[in-house]
C-alpha cells in the first residue's frame, strides 16, 4: 500500500487527500477513487510534467520514466480490474493502459514518480527536491543552424568539424584534440543523444560546472581565432528536460528556449 499512500499524499490537491486516502484503503470504497481517475481533477498541477506528442506512446513513455529513475516494475492504480492494485512490469503495465480510455496511475517510485493516463490526456507526475532557485543553463552556440535540432549549432559540433576538416596550424589542431579529449574524459556523454527521436534535444552545461565552462573557453579561443562566431546565451528554461546529471542537461527545446 506504500505506492497507494506516497501516490495520493505527493500527488492529489491538499484539500481531497484525506478523502481519497479513505477511499483507497477501503475495498468497499476503493472504486469511488479508480472509477473517478478517468476525469480526475484533483492532481497537484505542480508536479504535472507534459509529454511531447510525438512520445506519447508505451514504449517512449517507458524510456522517459526510466530516465528519471524508475526501475522495471510499477505498481498499478486503476479502474481496469485486472491490473489494479498490482505490482506489474512496466513496459506490460504501459501496453495495457496508454490509450485504452481509462484512468489509470502507474507508480514507479512512492511519492516521487509516476505515469496518469486520464480519458482527456496523460502526463509524468513527478516530485523532486527542489533547489534554492532557478536553475541557469548555458550553451555555447555558432550562427549556423543545425539540420537536426533546427536550433543554432552547439560549439562541439563545430570544434570536431574544425578539428578533422579545418586548414588550421597544427598547435591549434593540437590544442583542440586536447580540449575535447578533456570532455570525453570528463563530460559523460548522455545516452538519450544517441537514441532515434531524440534528434533534436541539445544539451546546456549547468552554470555552477565551473570547470567544464572553463575549459570550454580554449575551445572558444581556438574557434573564433579561425573565423567561426560563437555566442554565449543563458536560460532558466531548457525545454523539456529527457537527461540530467551534475554537469549538463539535455532538453527538447520549448518555444520560449531560444527567444
Amino acid at each position: 500500500m506504500e505506492h497507494e499512500y506516497q501516490t495520493i499524499r505527493s500527488f492529489v490537491s491538499r484539500q481531497k487527500r484525506a478523502r481519497y486516502l479513505e477511499f483507497i484503503g477501503d475495498l468497499r470504497t476503493r472504486t469511488k477513487f479508480t472509477h473517478a481517475l478517468a476525469h480526475f481533477r484533483d492532481i497537484d498541477t505542480r508536479y504535472k510534467c507534459q509529454i511531447p506528442p510525438s512520445r506519447q506512446n508505451p514504449r517512449e513513455i517507458e524510456r522517459i520514466l526510466k530516465l528519471k529513475g524508475a526501475f522495471g516494475f510499477c505498481h498499478a492504480i486503476t479502474e481496469n480490474s485486472d491490473l489494479d492494485g498490482k505490482d506489474i512490469s512496466l513496459d506490460e503495465a504501459l501496453e495495457e493502459v496508454v490509450g485504452r480510455g481509462m484512468g489509470a496511475i502507474l507508480s514507479c517510485i512512492p511519492g516521487r514518480l509516476a505515469f496518469m493516463e486520464t480519458e482527456d490526456e496523460r502526463f509524468i507526475l513527478e516530485r523532486q527536491r527542489v533547489p534554492a532557485g532557478p536553475q541557469r543553463c548555458v550553451r555555447f552556440i555558432t550562427p549556423l543552424i543545425d539540420a537536426d535540432s533546427k536550433v543554432r549549432e552547439g560549439i562541439f559540433v563545430a570544434a570536431y568539424k574544425l578539428r578533422d576538416e579545418g586548414d588550421i596550424p597544427s598547435y591549434q589542431r593540437e590544442e583542440l584534440r586536447s580540449d575535447l579529449q578533456w570532455f570525453n574524459e570528463h563530460l559523460p556523454l548522455p545516452p538519450p543523444l544517441s537514441e532515434r527521436g531524440n534528434e533534436r534535444a541539445v544539451s546546456w552545461f549547468k552554470s555552477q560546472s565551473k570547470d567544464c565552462i572553463s575549459r570550454v573557453w580554449s575551445v572558444v579561443h581556438i574557434l573564433e581565432e579561425n573565423g567561426i562566431a560563437i555566442a554565449k546565451i543563458t536560460t532558466e528554461n531548457p525545454g523539456y528536460v529527457i537527461y540530467e546529471d551534475e554537469f549538463q542537461v539535455v532538453a527538447w527545446p520549448s518555444g520560449a528556449t531560444f527567444k
